[in-house]
């Protein structure tokens, strides 16, 4: 049976970096608490450059959406490393072994091959699949809205599956959850904005180069 998947490959030594902590976890083995919080950090920059900086390069950091996407990134990054710096100390097992459930479950294998990523809905799947092929065709009636539309249901599917899960695996008191809280709303906040105005800021044949990137991460497999 397929499914949809939004995935993409990480560096190849982040990879193993990965493959490595699962590995020993399985065996028992726990980590220096620093490769959990080098993974953290990774891990985000990837999805930060699959999704933002891959784009503004297809863009050839040209226009309105070069310049939408480029605030986006530095939004999250700055977030996101503050973050990560702040609510991640010693790692300790509990939270080792609930950041090895984590990471397990965003590697999937799409197609034979390791991957970043996690399971989308079907209902979430085919309506990418369906706005990304008209897209291609070159048939752009209505398509950047519903483009937009597919686009803010995965911010929230994102939002759960990379923060809300990790943040989760954590220890967290009082204060830091509040820092999550406060993380969570201006990463949300700034990934809606960004999207409201991202596709309608584009020519047809920027939405299609760019569509052709998001089509090699939304995939069904």
């Amino acid at each position: 049976m397929s499914a949809y998947f939004f995935s993409f490959p990480l560096d190849a030594k982040l990879q193993q970096t990965l493959d490595d902590l699962l590995t020993n976890h399985a065996k028992g083995q726990y980590a220096d608490a620093s490769v959990p919080v080098a993974l953290a950090v990774g891990t985000t920059d990837g999805v930060i450059k699959a999704l933002a900086l891959d784009v503004i390069d297809i863009l050839k950091t040209n226009g309105e959406g070069a310049g939408i996407l480029g605030m986006l990134a530095n939004l999250l990054k700055s977030t996101m490393h503050t973050l990560i710096k702040q609510i991640m100390g010693k790692v300790s097992p509990a939270e080792q072994d609930k950041l090895a459930a984590y990471l397990s479950r965003r590697r999937v294998m799409v197609n034979g091959a390791a991957r970043f990523g996690f399971s989308m809905p079907d209902a979430v799947g085919s309506r990418f699949e369906a706005v990304l092929k008209r897209i291609a065709a070159g048939d752009m009636a209505n398509s950047r809205e519903d483009l937009t539309t597919a686009m803010n249901e995965f911010v929230n599917l994102s939002t759960a599956c990379f923060y809300d899960e990790f943040t989760g695996a954590l220890e967290l008191g009082f204060v830091k959850q509040k820092m999550v809280n406060l993380g969570r709303s201006a990463i949300l906040k700034g990934s809606q904005s960004a999207v409201a105005k991202l596709f309608v800021s584009m020519s047809d044949d920027d939405l299609k180069r760019v569509c052709a990137h998001y089509d090699s991460m939304f995939v069904k497999a």
